[in-house]
C-alpha cells in the first residue's frame, strides 16, 4: 500500500510540472501584458514596472524564478493591488471561503444523508419519490439560479434572512445553502442506492 502511494505521489511531480509550464505559457505568451489598460502608460514607467516583476528577462529565466517562488510558497506582488501579495490577498478571502466551504458541508451531509435514508427505508413509497424527485431538481438545477430563488423567497418574500451583506453569521447562511444544495442531492442518491444494495 505505501509503495503504491509512494508511486502515486512520483507519478504526480511530472504532471504538475506540466501543469504549471502549461499555465505559465499561457500567461506569458498572451498577447498584452499586466500593464496594458485604458490608460497609456509612458515607456520609462513600463520597463520599470517589467523590470520589478521580472518581465524584461527571457522566458527560461521567468519560468525558473515562477517555479522557485511558488516552490517557496510565494505568488508575488499583485499587479492590481501592487502594495499587496497575492499571498495576503489570498489570507484575507481564505476565512470567507471556508465559512461557505464549512455550512455548505454540513448543509449537503445532513439533507443528503436524511434525504438518502428516507428514501432508502421507505423505499417506492410517496417519500421516496419526494426525496429522489427533490435531489433530481437539487442536481438539475444550477446554482446561479437557485441562489437568485432563494433570495427572492426566503429574503425577499419570506424575510428570514438579509439578501446580501457581509460581516453576520446571517449573510452566510443562503450562499452556504446554494452551494450545498447541489452536493446534497447527489449525496441523497448515493446514500439511497448504497443502503439499497445492503
Amino acid at each position: 500500500m505505501i509503495r503504491i502511494l509512494l508511486q502515486r505521489l512520483l507519478e504526480l511531480i511530472p504532471t504538475a510540472l506540466v501543469i504549471v509550464a502549461a499555465s505559465f505559457a499561457l500567461v506569458r505568451l498572451a498577447p498584452g501584458s499586466p500593464f496594458s489598460s485604458e490608460k497609456e502608460i509612458p515607456p520609462e514607467v513600463r520597463q520599470k514596472l517589467e523590470a520589478k516583476y521580472g518581465f524584461d528577462k527571457p522566458l527560461p529565466e521567468q519560468f525558473i524564478r515562477y517555479l522557485g517562488n511558488l516552490l517557496r510558497g510565494d505568488l508575488g506582488l499583485s499587479t492590481k493591488y501592487p502594495q499587496r501579495t497575492v499571498n495576503e490577498i489570498i489570507a484575507n478571502g481564505f476565512p470567507v471561503t471556508l465559512s461557505l466551504a464549512a455550512i455548505a458541508l454540513l448543509w449537503s451531509l445532513l439533507v443528503g444523508i436524511t434525504a438518502g435514508i428516507i428514501g432508502a427505508i421507505r423505499q417506492n413509497t410517496i417519500w421516496d419519490h419526494v426525496a429522489m424527485t427533490a435531489a433530481l431538481v437539487g442536481i438539475s438545477v444550477p446554482s446561479f439560479v437557485l441562489g437568485p430563488l432563494l433570495v427572492l423567497t426566503v429574503s425577499l418574500r419570506l424575510h428570514l434572512l438579509p439578501p446580501a451583506g457581509w460581516g453576520d453569521w446571517q449573510h452566510v447562511v443562503l450562499p452556504g445553502l446554494t452551494l450545498g444544495t447541489i452536493y446534497a442531492a447527489s449525496i441523497a442518491r448515493l446514500t439511497r442506492g448504497g443502503m439499497l444494495e445492503v
